[in-house]
């Protein structure tokens, strides 16, 4: 299925187009591609024309993981030790 799209003063700006698996593309008024993106358990994902992702307009963030190595208190600076001395 295709959509026009147009501006605020009707200029037509391109379309849209959904594929039968769902990944939407997006076109220039000159038909060139500018991106698409696809729904996935309600997250939206872009793509550029070349496939890159662009990001998500719902991304759930994970919770993070606390990292023992930064977290983990400072310790006192020792002095060198020479052993054979």
């Amino acid at each position: 299925m295709a959509q026009a799209i147009y501006d605020a003063n009707g200029q037509y700006r391109g379309y849209q187009q959904t594929s039968p698996s769902g990944v939407t593309n997006a076109y220039n008024a000159q038909g060139q591609n500018t991106g698409s993106s696809q729904v996935d358990n309600g997250q939206t994902n872009y793509y550029s024309p070349a496939g890159a992702y662009r990001g998500t307009n719902t991304a759930t963030p994970t919770p993070p993981v606390p990292n023992t190595t930064i977290n983990a208190p400072r310790q006192t600076p020792q002095a060198p030790i020479m052993k054979g001395w």
